[in-house]
């Protein structure tokens, strides 16, 4: 009997934590339905900002010596976060079940969060957009990534190491004829800068566009 008990009682409880999970995914329907109403737009005239990146003694020297045509996207590969994000082109996301698609236009970059909660082991492989959990707190969607392989922060050699995070907030406000996103977004390498590092950008809803196909050719960057 006692045996039963438990048994019955591990399911139970199982059963709660799926149905937990479960609400967790969907505790913001109707931001998720906002975000997903079609494509954001950078406010930023030409989708380019400057940022004044506190890079440390060691982060300052690979960013001197990076060369131009060491850039991977030169060869039309993806860059992986935050480059993807930092370059600032139109995005859109896409809810199912667990799991928000966040999809960047330039270089048809994609990203996965998941809103499930379940971390990856600390040796677990590193990947350019690493690994993306997300969860709701209250309005605001707040993914946080790990398991980031080194690479590229910007387009011009800002280094980023395997021990950095990011933090990113994003939320919807009301403004006039349109919503706007607002994305906040908060870096922490301590092998290449030398505090966190935080950035917000602005974007309009366009609910009438589509993303459209990169349709990246290597050999028009290499002539």
């Amino acid at each position: 009997m006692n045996h039963k008990r438990t048994d019955v009682t591990v399911v139970g409880l199982a059963a709660a934590l799926a149905v937990m999970s479960q609400q967790s995914a969907f505790a913001n329907s109707e931001i998720a339905e906002k975000l997903a109403a079609g494509v954001w737009r950078s406010l930023v005239l030409g989708g380019t900002n400057e940022y004044d990146f506190p890079l440390t003694a060691l982060g300052q020297a690979r960013f001197q010596s990076y060369r131009l045509d060491q850039d991977s996207s030169l060869r039309c590969e993806p860059p992986g976060m935050p480059r993807a994000f930092y370059n600032l082109s139109p995005m859109a996301f896409s809810f199912e079940g667990d799991t928000v698609t966040i999809f960047y236009e330039t270089m048809d970059v994609v990203r996965t969060v998941r809103l499930d909660g379940v971390p990856l082991p600390e040796n677990a492989a590193h990947t350019p957009n690493g690994h993306a959990i997300g969860r709701w707190e209250g309005d605001m969607l707040v993914v946080d990534t790990t398991h980031l392989s080194a690479g590229e922060t910007t387009r011009d050699g800002v280094p980023k190491g395997e021990l950095m995070t990011l933090r990113e907030t994003f939320s919807v406000e009301d403004r006039g004829e349109r919503p706007h996103l607002i994305v906040t977004m908060t870096i922490t390498d301590p092998e290449n800068f030398r505090e966190p590092f935080t950035t917000v950008n602005e974007f309009a809803l366009e609910p009438e566009w589509e993303l459209l196909p990169f349709d990246c050719h290597p050999t028009e960057y290499q002539r």
